[in-house]
């Protein structure tokens, strides 16, 4: 297996087709996980996810995310969730683009949201796809998922009108 890192780029702006949609990837008590769909275009994969933090874990979200404006202040972190995917023979960390994130509520009620989105840039040859999220310092440990593909959803030959 190769190590690759999927950069922080966007997909195409035309050519998209669904080949997967909403999965519960970890469901925790103040944590949830979801991917929200899969998007194929010829040159690559966009996945869409979507993370929902209450109470505590809200509140850590939150001030994980935090602006770091003290550069003096060595209490002072950041992290957010962690992406690995694996693809055919790929396997690596991938970056978002464009992490929506929302910050709802107060005091105990506190609720973070964030929908960040990766671009693979391969189509699994095998249909298979591996996605290992988490974020350790807001209470997600890793959870790895294997989805299976329809290579054939995707393949540009039926993608094809004519």
């Amino acid at each position: 297996m190769r190590r690759h890192q999927w950069p922080a780029q966007p997909p195409p702006t035309t050519g998209g087709v669904r080949v997967h949609g909403e999965r519960t990837l970890a469901a925790l008590h103040c944590v949830r996980l979801q991917l929200s769909e899969i998007l194929a275009y010829p040159t690559g994969m966009q996945l869409r996810l979507a993370l929902t933090a209450t109470e505590i874990c809200g509140d850590i979200a939150r001030h994980e995310t935090r602006a770091l404006t003290d550069r003096e202040d060595f209490s002072a972190h950041w992290s957010y969730l962690t992406v690995h995917i694996r693809v055919d023979d790929l396997y690596g960390e991938a970056d978002p683009y464009d992490p929506l994130t929302t910050n709802t509520g107060v005091g105990r009620a506190m609720e973070y949201r964030t929908v960040p989105r990766y671009w693979i840039g391969v189509l699994p040859a095998s249909g298979a796809l591996t996605i290992t999220a988490g974020w350790p310092r807001m209470g997600l440990e890793p959870v790895t998922t294997t989805l299976e593909l329809d290579p054939h959803r995707y393949q540009p030959s039926n993608n094809r009108k004519g």
